[in-house]
């Protein structure tokens, strides 16, 4: 940092209250109605959006906060508002505070009870919550789970290129609107799975409907195309650009797909768990984006899908539940004819 940009910063490092501040300490332009007033989390002074753009991990005892909001609680693991000359300050002790501070490191924890093994959330702000809540739905969505007879064939599970989940809300009488959010994650070349990466849902439609459902979604991703569309262009439009079908349920068809290494096989399978007065939800027609501000606060820092679904991004700490889970489905002693080798119908 050149002196003409040290010598902008504070000598004393405070809180700067808004009403001492008039224009923005970045572009030197008026607060107005549009260009409202932000803090930098670092040094304390007050800029407009435009010039708070980047965000940062920051020592937990250097985050500075509203000395009159004391009731909100600072998160030490999120990555802060900071302005540029602290972005670049801040730059060089981010490797370590990424491997310490950001939630991909820390655990997560996965209660086997209590309302959230049943009921999911449809909407989350967190990746951690996503994790819990796939977590969930893998244990449901298999044999020993609560759907049982309507449960996800094993071979599927054990050649998926990737797996999405979703919990989707739809609510309304004539008018209707649904919302829902995840976390997609794929099969790496070395057999891991990969980083998750947040993704969402939502949509309006209208017909002679009355009521409200929550349904959980497990999609299977059986080809690489599959997995290579959610990266693609950040958003993914189901049906039109990606066929899905519902998928084959119960022992029945796990013993067919075994038996079958040339049956035809959709691109997607999709799974539901709906409880509620509709008839039952279909993400046919649906587009799912990604969440690339989930994503920032969860990694600490900005990553994009291809890098997490590819393993550039390494397996966070953090979606060790998860992992775990679907491992011990595939390989639970008594669904050992799933790792007999053999040639799978779902290579791409």
């Amino acid at each position: 940092m050149d002196q003409s940009q040290s010598t902008l910063l504070p000598t004393t490092v405070r809180w700067i209250p808004d009403a001492e501040v008039s224009v923005c300490y970045g572009c030197q332009l008026l607060f107005d109605w549009l260009r409202r007033k932000h803090h930098c989390r670092y040094c304390g002074r007050v800029f407009c959006e435009l010039c708070t753009s980047q965000r940062s991990l920051i020592p937990k005892d250097q985050i500075l906060s509203n000395p009159e909001r004391k009731y909100l609680a600072v998160n030490a693991h999120n990555p802060h508002r900071v302005c540029d000359d602290c972005y670049a300050r801040l730059e060089r002790e981010q490797e370590e505070l990424l491997k310490t501070m950001s939630h991909a490191v820390q655990e997560t924890e996965v209660k086997e009870s209590g309302p959230h093994r049943i009921i999911n959330s449809p909407y989350s702000f967190t990746l951690q919550e996503e994790i819990r809540k796939a977590t969930y739905s893998v244990k449901n969505f298999t044999p020993q789970g609560m759907v049982k007879e309507y449960s996800i064939p094993l071979p599927l599970l054990t050649h998926a290129k990737g797996i999405a989940f979703l919990t989707v809300i739809k609510i309304g009488f004539v008018f209707t609107g649904r919302i829902g959010t995840g976390l997609v994650v794929a099969r790496l070349s070395d057999g891991r799975w990969s980083a998750p990466s947040a993704i969402g849902t939502a949509g309006v439609g209208w017909g002679p409907q009355i009521g409200g459902e929550l349904t959980d979604f497990v999609i299977i991703l059986n080809t690489q195309q599959a997995v290579d569309a959610f990266c693609a262009s950040g958003q993914v439009n189901l049906g039109a650009e990606l066929g899905i079908a519902a998928g084959p349920v119960g022992r029945v068809a796990s013993g067919a797909l075994e038996a079958s290494a040339s049956m035809d096989v959709a691109p997607c399978y999709s799974y539901s768990h709906s409880q509620g007065l509709f008839a039952g939800i279909s993400l046919e027609g649906s587009v799912i984006l990604s969440r690339p501000d989930i994503n920032r606060l969860f990694y600490g820092k900005m990553v994009t899908v291809p890098d997490l679904l590819g393993g550039v991004e390494p397996p966070p700490r953090a979606a060790a539940p998860l992992y775990e889970t679907i491992n011990a489905v595939i390989e639970r002693p008594t669904n050992g004819a799933n790792r007999i080798a053999h040639t799978s119908p779902f290579s791409s």
